[in-house]
């Protein structure tokens, strides 16, 4: 029942707010339209670029319906579900089955360390709320969890559990991508949340990226991917050399607001607003982004 994965430029999508803080919802169905027409592969809201752990349990399902609904199941759609608690992490996936989603990523916990034994039972229970056939995705995060998913416990998981389809990792070591896809007697699909590495995972065996900037650059992305399936190496390489000069341009500047501030700057929502406690941006950090942009659209031109 459940045949869709992810795979090629997955967008985890940002949460629109209105002045006032609350999802702005008009822009967000406007940001799921756009997305839907930008030839980008899936999509995945509720993740870290929604500001997920700073929604309530009702925005989170409300973003997710509202793109759902939008999305008609015109692209895939996988819900990142993890949350501070077991029962809420649960309770999200049961709510992505129920508004057809095509699957879940599923964050490890915040904060609080854990080790192996406790990671694997907080993957089983919230796996457990899902069909048996669900595709579930592990999301690993160490940096801002504090949780690391080693190979280890990812090869548990896809052993144990058979709709586990793969990891989403958010760290610049092709070592460890080499060690997930080599961790059990099935290969996860694995994508690499790292914009500069993106060609790198392909080449290495993984699958795809999650990548914010992606709604913004989706035609840099889309051409990465396409000519890496196509065979085109050198046209990939090209275009990857594209993104790396476009990640260290954005360097030093918060990554949220960034990506809100350029959607606004497109005309694709309304506010650049975030839930605070994320700061709005310098004048001086927009003017950086415009220029980013006009640069960007001025190469786009030269390779259409």
């Amino acid at each position: 029942m459940y045949d869709k994965r992810m795979f090629g430029v997955v967008i985890p999508t940002i949460t629109p707010m209105n002045e006032d803080g609350t999802v702005d919802v008009a822009s967000l169905e406007q940001y799921t339209e756009f997305l839907v027409n930008a030839g980008v592969s899936c999509l995945y809201p509720n993740g870290t670029n929604g500001e997920s752990l700073m929604l309530t349990a009702a925005e989170r399902n409300q973003v997710a319906e509202v793109m759902a609904r939008v999305n008609n199941h015109r692209l895939p759609l996988f819900i990142q579900c993890g949350s501070m608690t077991t029962a809420e992490t649960a309770a999200h996936v049961r709510h992505a089955v129920e508004i057809g989603a095509d699957g879940v990523g599923v964050m490890s916990p915040a904060f609080f360390p854990m080790d192996e034994q406790a990671l694997f039972e907080y993957y089983k229970d919230v796996i457990s709320a899902a069909p048996a056939d669900f595709p579930v995705y592990v999301y690993n995060i160490p940096g801002c969890t504090t949780n690391d998913v080693t190979p280890k416990l990812l090869g548990r998981l896809l052993e144990t559990f058979p709709n586990v389809a793969g990891i989403k990792y958010s760290c610049p070591n092709l070592m460890r991508v080499e060690d997930y896809l080599n961790c059990a007697s099935r290969t996860p699909d694995l994508l690499i949340g790292c914009d500069s590495l993106f060609l790198q995972c392909l080449v290495t065996g993984g699958v795809g990226t999650v990548t914010g900037p992606g709604a913004v650059f989706h035609k840099a992305f889309n051409r990465v991917y396409a000519k890496y399936k196509a065979g085109d190496l050198a046209g990939a390489e090209k275009t990857q050399r594209q993104i790396v000069k476009l990640d260290r341009a954005l360097a030093g500047i918060p990554g949220i607001p960034a990506l809100k501030t350029m959607l606004k700057q497109r005309g694709i929502i309304k506010t650049d607003v975030c839930r605070k406690p994320l700061r709005a941006l310098s004048a001086d950090e927009c003017a950086v982004i415009a220029n980013v942009l006009a640069a960007y659209d001025e190469e786009e031109q030269n390779n259409d």
